[in-house]
């Protein structure tokens, strides 16, 4: 990558990132055109190009830059967490949904982006980057798990198992819906707490409800 697209202005690498996210966040990555990037951030295509090798260093680059907005929104989380000594697991994970729908808001396209890049079927991805990602994904989970009081759950219940269980309920909504104004995206989050506190009714026991 050009190293002479960080010096550009902060306002046009923001206008070129989210341009690309919103547009390979709608298709596949064959199917993306770099005009219609181009065209969404205003600049030519041979510029663009100038910045970045091809479509492939593009969408790769892109695919990192996400990775570390999502980090940024879970440490964020952590730090709520810790602020509020939250130790109980919804509570904490509704925290933490609270953290992820603030940034939809603010970047609609990138979980979109995300998920749609994660299964690419057409291996743009090197295995590297997809590993990465999961590591990343492991890594978090261990970390919030470690701050959790797991034994108000039932004898048997994984806890790894209904992180995962909300993270693709919240996840799949927001692929379904494509929210991404205020109101929709609140309504998702009033939909994740109703799911989330079902399940905290059957996975907790009784002297914990």
């Amino acid at each position: 990558m050009n190293e002479k697209f960080f010096n550009l202005p902060q306002e046009r690498q923001d206008l070129i990132r989210s341009s690309a996210i919103l547009e390979f966040g709608e298709g596949s990555f064959k199917k993306t055109s770099a005009d219609a990037i181009a065209k969404r951030a205003g600049v030519s295509k041979a510029l663009l190009f100038h910045y970045f090798k091809d479509k492939r260093e593009l969408y790769a680059y892109l695919f990192q830059y996400a990775i570390d907005m999502c980090m940024e929104a879970f440490n964020r989380q952590v730090e709520r967490m810790t602020y509020f000594g939250e130790t109980d697991f919804f509570a904490a994970l509704e925290r933490g949904h609270k953290v992820k729908m603030d940034m939809v808001r603010r970047m609609p396209g990138l979980f979109r982006f995300v998920m749609r890049a994660y299964y690419e079927r057409d291996s743009v991805l090197s295995p590297r980057l997809r590993r990465k990602l999961d590591d990343v994904l492991a890594q978090s989970t261990d970390s919030f798990l470690a701050r959790m009081d797991l034994h108000k759950f039932k004898d048997g219940v994984d806890p790894r198992q209904v992180v995962r269980l909300l993270t693709l309920s919240a996840e799949g909504m927001l692929a379904e819906t494509n929210a991404c104004t205020a109101e929709e995206i609140n309504r998702l989050f009033q939909e994740y707490k109703k799911n989330a506190e079902l399940l905290r009714q059957y996975l907790y026991k009784e002297e914990y409800l």
